[in-house]
């Protein structure tokens, strides 16, 4: 939490982190201004926020975080969308309808695929497209007193090397934060996030990136991560190898620098940056 003076008052600011679904965040910086009058205000952007992952291995988002967000997207405190990619636990075309109805203004950042599926069914929105050939880091200002940072990183997978995947590199005035989506592990994804900032406040992910030691590896190799947010975990009934708890244990046995990860198992939920 921050306090700084604003001509005689003290203005204090609070970051936090709302997890919407899956691998989905709402990042919001809450102002408060006391001094002869008390004022509260806000900003926020929503990454991968609205999905309905069709095979149900993971967790949608549910009816509660959809109507709270549709309504911070109607109310314009939330005014900019960033989606990693396309695939339906990061993605809901429906829901993404439903939020520029609520403000055909709305700012919407992603990929091709995503950008393209949106501009098919509506008209609406301030629609930013990164390009899959694009191979340098793309940066905006996507809310008062946020920078964000994007770059193309292929997805995990095999199955899915067609599949663009951006990766999300977020400062504030306190925090810089990363966001891979499911971006392949490899070297030149922690390299090239060090060449932003080699310390990192907080790296809010798939939890494979921390449950798989050839991971852990690369990061701690080329990045100093002081707070850990592990998202992207399957469902509980649909977990029958146990990916989550040999993610943990990994994660316990691990030395190698990385801090122990929070693991998101609660929708809805609100984590202080």
């Amino acid at each position: 939490m921050k306090k700084k003076k604003v001509l005689g008052d003290i203005m204090t600011e609070r970051l936090t982190a709302r997890h919407t679904g899956n691998a989905g965040v709402l990042i919001n910086i809450e102002r408060t201004l006391t001094g002869k009058e008390k004022r509260d205000s806000g900003t926020s952007i929503g990454i991968d926020v609205f999905c309905r992952n069709r095979k149900g291995l993971y967790q949608d988002t549910p009816p509660s975080e959809r109507e709270m967000l549709l309504g911070k997207i109607e109310s314009r405190e939330l005014q900019t969308l960033v989606f990693t990619h396309t695939h339906d636990d990061h993605f809901c075309l429906q829901n993404v309808l439903e939020a520029l109805e609520m403000n055909p203004q709305l700012r919407i950042i992603s990929t091709r695929s995503v950008i393209h599926s949106i501009r098919a069914e509506s008209a609406a929105g301030i629609l930013t497209e990164i390009s899959p050939e694009e191979t340098g880091m793309v940066m905006s200002e996507p809310a008062d007193g946020m920078r964000l940072t994007l770059f193309n990183s292929p997805h995990m997978g095999e199955q899915f090397a067609d599949v663009q995947n951006l990766v999300c590199l977020l400062e504030t005035s306190e925090r810089k934060i990363m966001i891979p989506g499911d971006a392949r592990p490899d070297a030149e994804l922690f390299e090239r996030t060090a060449g932003w900032s080699p310390a990192i406040d907080w790296l809010i992910g798939p939890f494979p990136l921390l449950g798989l030691p050839s991971s852990r590896k690369k990061i701690s190799a080329a990045l100093a991560v002081r707070h850990v947010l592990a998202l992207h975990l399957p469902r509980p009934e649909r977990d029958v190898h146990g990916w989550r708890e040999s993610a943990e244990k990994v994660c316990r046995r691990a030395e190698d620098g990385i801090p122990m990860p929070l693991f998101g198992d609660v929708i809805g939920r609100t984590y202080v940056l």
